[in-house]
């Protein structure tokens, strides 16, 4: 018996095949940049990843008689534009990236259930973690690798006896969990990728709507980490941020306006989804509210995106259901 694609399993496969279309351009862009050899292998293998995944993709959307998206092909990059960021920030950028497609993959993986697609995600896992830890590696051999703080240990397991343990407007606070201490900090080295992301991509592109919204988005970018940053420094702890966040003062648009507010678009996204589970997972209310109001503001930014996205008729509309009342 022939199974059909889910709607689960078209949707992941479509973000799918629309991400790594554009991953392709940007690396391709970086590859040509790339002046440490190190770094330029690490982006062959993710080259080579993207390429992969876009080819199986189009191989499950042809076997169903889906049309296959028009994504983003060698029209939306300019690979000798100038350089417009360092190697070690795209070092730093394609960690970031293999752990958003962790976390991706492992969505699908518990969604799709037909046996050849759930397969394939396996492999995307499989791929992502060696992406990842080939990443991590380099950005430690390097000394670029920037570790969360460290903290006392106990001496032995302790129940929480305050009520008050959940509070955190009024009063004395208790001190962060190691949980809340995680989501911050690794919040904080995102928000800052995206940040200098931003600032490359305001630099660079035609479009005046663009490059408002853009700036829009760095200047949230700044406030967000000011905020997270505090949250760690009334701990005491470290809240480092990367050196290395270089960007030239280019103005050569090296991808196209329609690629640079689609990859701002699935970060922002990213970027929710993080804070979603950082929510889920905070004990104390002013953090849990200090998300809440993140989350809200990022999702008000990427209305904002979107609209203009459809405005400029560079958003493909992903599968949908059928209008039964038409």
């Amino acid at each position: 018996m022939s199974i059909h694609l889910s709607a689960s399993e078209k949707s992941y496969l479509w973000v799918n095949y629309m991400v790594d279309s554009m991953a392709i351009c940007v690396i391709k862009y970086f590859i040509e940049k790339c002046e440490e050899q190190e770094i330029e292998e690490i982006l062959k293998y993710a080259l080579d990843l993207s390429q992969l995944h876009t080819n199986k993709c189009a191989e499950f959307f042809t076997d169903e008689k889906i049309p296959i998206p028009i994504g983003f092909t060698e029209e939306d990059v300019n690979a000798s534009a100038p350089r417009l960021f360092s190697d070690e920030f795209v070092l730093f950028y394609l960690h970031q990236v293999a752990n958003l497609g962790l976390s991706y993959y492992s969505k699908a993986l518990s969604m799709v259930a037909r046996e050849d697609v759930h397969d394939f995600y396996k492999e995307c896992i499989t791929s992502s973690t060696e992406l990842n830890s080939r990443t991590k590696e380099l950005l430690l051999k390097k000394g670029l690798y920037i570790r969360p703080p460290y903290i006392p240990d106990q001496d032995q397991p302790e129940m929480i006896e305050e009520i008050g343990y959940l509070k955190g407007f009024l009063g004395e606070k208790r001190p962060l969990t190691s949980l809340e201490i995680t989501n911050i900090f690794f919040n904080i080295q995102t928000v800052e990728v995206v940040k200098t992301l931003l600032i490359g991509f305001a630099q660079v592109v035609q479009s005046k709507d663009v490059r408002d919204l853009l700036r829009r988005g760095k200047e949230l970018s700044t406030k967000t980490i000011k905020q997270l940053r505090t949250l760690l420094e009334d701990e005491e702890l470290s809240s480092a941020s990367p050196w290395y966040t270089y960007v030239s003062d280019t103005t050569t648009p090296p991808f196209s306006d329609k690629l640079i507010l689609f990859h701002g678009a699935i970060l922002n996204g990213g970027g929710i989804d993080q804070y979603g589970f950082s929510l889920a997972t905070i004990m104390r209310r002013d953090i849990g509210a200090r998300y809440a109001q993140l989350i809200t503001e990022m999702m008000t930014f990427a209305d904002d995106g979107m609209n203009l996205l459809i405005k400029n008729n560079w958003m493909e509309q992903p599968p949908m259901a059928a209008e039964r009342k038409k």
